[in-house]
């Protein structure tokens, strides 16, 4: 049982979304919103003289806790953690940051048959990419990506690509007929020149040789923070549904952690 090898990483990883205004009704004035998120993981692997368990290559996992970290400070940043179990049978779990070319990228462009961007300009012009969106007031960062360059300015098309994340967090609001409507924190606050964050992310490559293809099996911590926790759900009801998927871009099954209000979940900083 020796063989079972165990440790423990810690990483901070960060996103930062400067955002004017947060909607509640009104728009309620704040200097800046920080969604950031951070992992802690435990992983147990499988050395080669011990039976390795047969699991799938299909990562499946399952929820162990959710909570709410409530710090006194009122100029930093709440957390919402979740705690997943994980099982997959070759270990191939992971992508570190400097893994930016396809498959991974974060966005994909459109070029014409010609080989050049597709601009807006393009679709103004050409009547085969009229069916693009628009990018018109209110502006949004959804789709155009404005490029500066010797003082001219083009309006690049693009589409985020989902497989640049490996850990995908969706938050739900239940509403008073007991369905539920997703919050989606990019199209809230996704107002131009402010983009708007996710808390989908990603977590780094686990296994120590991926060559090897070894079962993996541990747990995450995924801490999503933010100062807009409390002013945005407050004593609403929510609930979160979780997915990862690995190298192979095999979703697992997804998550679902029930209702709470982060008022049931609380705990101090």
């Amino acid at each position: 049982m020796s063989l079972l090898k165990e440790f423990k990483l810690n990483l901070l990883l960060s996103n930062v979304a400067n955002v004017e205004n947060l909607r509640l009704g009104k728009y309620i004035k704040m200097s800046s919103l920080f969604n950031r998120w951070s992992l802690l993981m435990l992983i147990i692997f499988f050395g080669s003289c011990f039976e390795a368990p047969n699991y799938s290559v299909i990562p499946v996992i399952e929820l162990k806790s959710v909570s709410f970290i409530d710090v006194a400070d009122p100029y930093n940043v709440d957390s919402l953690q979740v705690v997943i179990g994980f099982k997959d049978g070759d270990g191939d779990l992971g992508l570190n940051a400097n893994e930016t070319d396809a498959p991974y990228n974060e966005k994909t462009y459109l070029y014409t048959n010609t080989g050049t961007l597709v601009t807006y300009k393009t679709k103004r012009t050409n009547p085969n990419y009229a069916y693009l969106p628009s990018f018109v007031s209110p502006y949004n960062c959804t789709n155009w990506e404005v490029r500066k360059k010797d003082q001219q300015i083009d309006t690049v098309y693009f589409e985020s690509n989902p497989n640049q994340y490996n850990i995908f967090v969706q938050f739900y609001l239940k509403n008073q007929d007991g369905s539920y409507s997703e919050f989606d924190w990019q199209k809230e606050f996704a107002s131009y020149p402010s983009c708007g964050e996710t808390f989908n992310g990603r977590f780094p490559v686990l296994s120590k040789d991926l060559s090897l293809k070894k079962p993996l099996e541990g747990s995450i911590k995924y801490s999503m923070k933010s100062v807009g926790f409390l002013v945005l759900f407050n004593i609403k009801t929510l609930k979160l549904r979780i997915t990862i998927q690995d190298r192979a871009l095999n979703k697992s099954n997804t998550i679902d952690t029930g209702d709470f209000t982060l008022q049931q979940i609380m705990s101090g900083g």
